[in-house]
């Protein structure tokens, strides 16, 4: 059988409106010498 379904509904995270593309990377997530961008933690945004 499968599982139970939750007793409370799910809802999607909240996403921002909007995304700014992080100025340190350029939105690649990584930096220049191929390690993860600390300033937007990898995702490529702020």
């Amino acid at each position: 059988m499968g599982p139970e379904p939750p007793d409370e509904p799910v809802t999607p995270a909240e996403i921002p409106s909007r995304w700014w593309r992080c100025c340190t990377c350029g939105g690649t997530g990584s930096d220049s010498y191929g390690t993860t961008c600390e300033h937007c933690d990898g995702l490529g945004f702020c």
